[in-house]
């Protein structure tokens, strides 16, 4: 996304001026939560870059351009979006006891969990005061109200899928419809709310606009004001995340964990993840004496990866992933953005499917 290279640096901009970098390596609330963006080493001493990829604010930016609105209006929203998505993680390392992320200590490793809550939740806070920030960039109080609605609606979408998450680690009957229901929720929300948010701030002002189609029954309520593109700015994102949570759950298993820069692989963890739904179709005795393992190690997990390999449960995976990233392209040729920024999003579309991180 070379387009939006400079874009990057400007909500990078946006966020220091919420977070308050430590000019002095003093530990307090803010140092945990520069270091969590990769604003400042643990000791609070600032460091060159931030870590992340910064995905969910730029496709919030380029819906916003890509539908003929000012980018530079989209700024403070894409930022609070990255506050919410990094809130997330903070909560999600938590529960999930993950002791690394971007190949350094997590939050909670370092500072314990108590602590990493408080941080968690002062981020999420930062995150709506951003959106207050629209109103300096021209953008009429009604939007900004309405794309708070958006956001905070996403967040409780989130709690939804990360509920369903843990309550399959117990679990021997999780399909892949409650899988993908979960992934709807915990990662996909937020990709959807993204672009639903950069298009809302592509509308004109004040212009009356009606409930999409394609929009899930139960979700129909919260977008009662949306046009048709705003639906279709939401159903691109959402397709877009399902097929990211999927490839992150591929890499979970078969990525580098060097390159990934997590603790350990989803088997080990025995994460209810789609390549374990899988095997749990194909082979239940199988599956189930590995989760009767006690403390599986790395040698454990690469004898289950290797059955997993020899009965097609990789291609499986890939399969349902190139299904959503398909889907996906359907809803971004009917957007009709403008051709440089349609292709930027073909570009994100590529590499979420060959990533390795």
């Amino acid at each position: 996304m070379n387009i939006l290279d400079g874009y990057r640096a400007k909500v990078e901009d946006e966020l220091k001026l919420f977070l308050r970098i430590p000019s002095t390596p003093l530990l307090d609330l803010n140092t945990m939560n520069c270091y969590h963006m990769g604003f400042c080493d643990r000791d609070g001493k600032p460091t060159s870059g931030s870590k992340g990829k910064y995905l969910r604010p730029l496709f919030c930016i380029a819906m916003c351009a890509g539908l003929g609105g000012d980018p530079e209006q989209a700024i403070p929203a894409a930022a609070a979006i990255e506050l919410s998505h990094r809130t997330t993680l903070i909560f999600d390392d938590i529960q999930d006891k993950g002791s690394e992320r971007n190949n350094q200590p997590t939050v909670w490793a370092i500072w314990g969990a108590d602590q990493a809550i408080n941080a968690g939740l002062t981020l999420s806070s930062l995150a709506r005061l951003s959106v207050h920030r629209l109103s300096l960039r021209n953008v009429p109080v009604e939007k900004v109200l309405g794309i708070q609605s958006v956001l905070e609606n996403a967040v409780i979408d989130i709690c939804h899928g990360q509920f369903m998450d843990i309550s399959f680690v117990d679990s021997l009957t999780v399909s892949v419809k409650d899988y993908l229901r979960m992934v709807r929720g915990k990662t996909g929300a937020l990709f959807a709310a993204s672009c639903v948010v950069g298009a809302m701030l592509a509308s004109p002002d004040g212009e009356e606009v009606k409930a999409p189609s394609g929009i899930p029954e139960g979700q129909k309520f919260r977008y009662m004001r949306f046009d048709p593109v705003l639906g279709r700015a939401w159903e691109f994102g959402l397709n877009m995340g399902v097929a990211f949570q999927i490839h992150d759950d591929y890499l979970g298993v078969w990525g580098d964990e060097a390159i990934v820069g997590k603790t350990a692989s989803d088997l080990i963890e025995k994460k209810r993840a789609l390549p374990f739904i899988f095997a749990l179709q194909l082979d239940p005795r199988t599956s189930k004496n590995w989760l009767g393992l006690r403390h599986p190690n790395r040698e454990h997990a690469a004898v289950f990866r290797e059955w997993m390999e020899r009965n097609g449960i990789p291609q499986r995976v890939k399969k349902v992933e190139a299904r959503y990233i398909r889907k996906a392209r359907v809803n971004l040729k009917a957007l009709n953005l403008q051709s440089e920024w349609h292709d930027q999003f073909e570009e994100a579309l590529d590499f979420l499917f060959e990533r390795k991180i």
